[in-house]
């Protein structure tokens, strides 16, 4: 009976050359893919500290915002007959506002006409201040109505307004001014045509066919005994930063306006900042943690540059700790920061030079953290600089991966060929060990 040595073929040539590569290439595989997830896990612990410190230097740099540090507000009495805005920077101080007068819109008006009559074709000018439209009349469009219609098609709701009020005598044309004052006051002129457009013309100084309703009047205000004249009821430009709105006029009347420092935006910095930086403490601590339970470490365990970071952190927060303390800010044992929101309002108000050192840059708590977090964030920081390093370590660790693919290709084709030429010596003793086989089992002929 003949002995089977393999499958077809005698032996399992792919088996065996699958198990033998295999064989060969998984330390190598085992150690590109312990490379590849360290650095991997580097690349995400690096991501999400650029993310903390990035925000981190965002609410730094809003501390020092003049948008911020110069943040005013308007204090009015609830009686008063103006409402006031304030931008940074604005004048601290009490101001004696009177109103004396509000600025109004002039309104022209027509004679009577007969609703189908046709007014008269030509054309008519309308200005105000430097601003001027040419309204173009022709028969049959040239009623009452359909001068109306030509003048807010032309106007496009600027300058001008055009209505019409029927009394008991007919429908009146009316000329609304749409700005206020006497930069809105407006000018009407006929030409051209048959003539009956100048029923519509308007000359203060002249002969008009319109005849004025509601003439058009200036604001006046006195802002400590200082009389201002505007055409609009928003005066941006009598206190520097400062847009007083008029809603009243009440000649004989002072109330006072007051200009304050706005506690609130300063407040709501500093408040972002101490989240921000508990926030990066917290990233910090994430990514260099050790686990003594299951002896894993971080990504960034025992890593230099963050530990660096960490240390002139606490550091520069805890050089300012008396002035921080004084705001309302302390700092729990595990280094984070907790902002009273009151305190720091009575503090910003008690100790105003404990903030001025805060805030400061340079030598300042916030100059010192802007100078920290820069280090590390910038174009060409150190978290920038690793970031380029890890890229190298991973295309390194993808050209040993190439490496050894080509290896194993070419060890799987070299047991390939040894295999089968082992398979094809093993068939044929085989054949032959069948053979002889056969041979013995003959009987004798003798």
């Amino acid at each position: 009976m003949s002995t089977v040595i393999g499958n077809v073929g005698k032996l399992d040539v792919q088996g065996m050359v699958a198990q033998l590569v295999a064989a060969d290439r998984r330390q190598a595989d085992a150690r590109i893919d312990r490379g590849e997830r360290q650095v991997n896990a580097q690349v995400s612990a690096i991501g999400a500290l650029r993310s903390a410190f990035s925000t981190l230097g965002t609410a730094v740099n809003a501390l020092t915002s003049p948008a911020n540090l110069q943040a005013r507000k308007a204090i009015l009495p609830p009686e008063a007959n103006f409402s006031a805005t304030t931008q940074a920077g604005a004048p601290a101080g009490r101001y004696q506002i009177e109103v004396l007068a509000l600025a109004s819109a002039q309104k022209l008006t027509s004679g009577a006409f007969a609703t189908d009559a046709a007014v008269g074709t030509g054309t008519l000018t309308i200005g105000a201040g430097e601003t001027s439209i040419e309204v173009e009349i022709s028969a049959p469009d040239n009623t009452l109505a359909d001068i109306r219609d030509a003048i807010n098609a032309k106007a496009g709701g600027k300058t001008v307004t055009a209505s019409i009020v029927t009394g008991d005598d007919g429908p009146h044309l009316v000329l609304n001014a749409v700005d206020t004052g006497s930069a809105g006051a407006l000018t009407v002129t006929a030409s051209g045509g048959d003539g009956g457009l100048a029923a519509l013309a308007y000359d203060p100084d002249g002969v008009s066919g319109l005849s004025e309703l509601l003439p058009a009047a200036d604001a006046r205000v006195r802002i400590d005994g200082i009389e201002r004249t505007s055409s609009s009821n928003t005066i941006s430009d009598a206190i520097d930063n400062v847009s007083l709105t008029l809603t009243k006029a009440e000649p004989g009347t002072v109330r006072e306006l007051r200009i304050e420092g706005d506690a609130g935006l300063q407040r709501n910095a500093l408040k972002s900042f101490v989240s921000a930086y508990n926030a990066a403490l917290g990233t910090i601590a994430q990514t260099t943690a050790y686990n003594t339970s299951t002896r894993v470490a971080a990504a960034l365990n025992g890593d230099a540059m963050v530990r660096n970071a960490t240390r002139e952190l606490r550091d520069v927060v805890g050089d300012n700790v008396t002035d921080l303390k004084a705001l309302g800010v302390t700092i729990n044992k595990d280094g984070t920061l907790k902002l009273d929101e009151a305190a720091f309002d009575k503090g910003l108000l008690a100790s105003p030079e404990a903030a001025a050192r805060v805030f400061a840059g340079g030598e300042g708590m916030v100059g010192r953290l802007d100078a920290v977090v820069d280090r590390l964030v910038e174009a060409d920081g150190l978290l920038e600089s690793r970031s380029d390093s890890l890229s190298e370590r991973s295309k390194a660790l993808s050209s040993q991966r190439s490496a050894l693919d080509f290896r194993m290709t070419q060890a799987e084709a070299r047991y390939r060929t040894q295999f089968t030429a082992l398979d094809v010596l093993l068939t044929s003793l085989q054949s032959s060990s069948d053979f002889l086989t056969q041979q013995l089992a003959r009987p004798s002929t003798d």
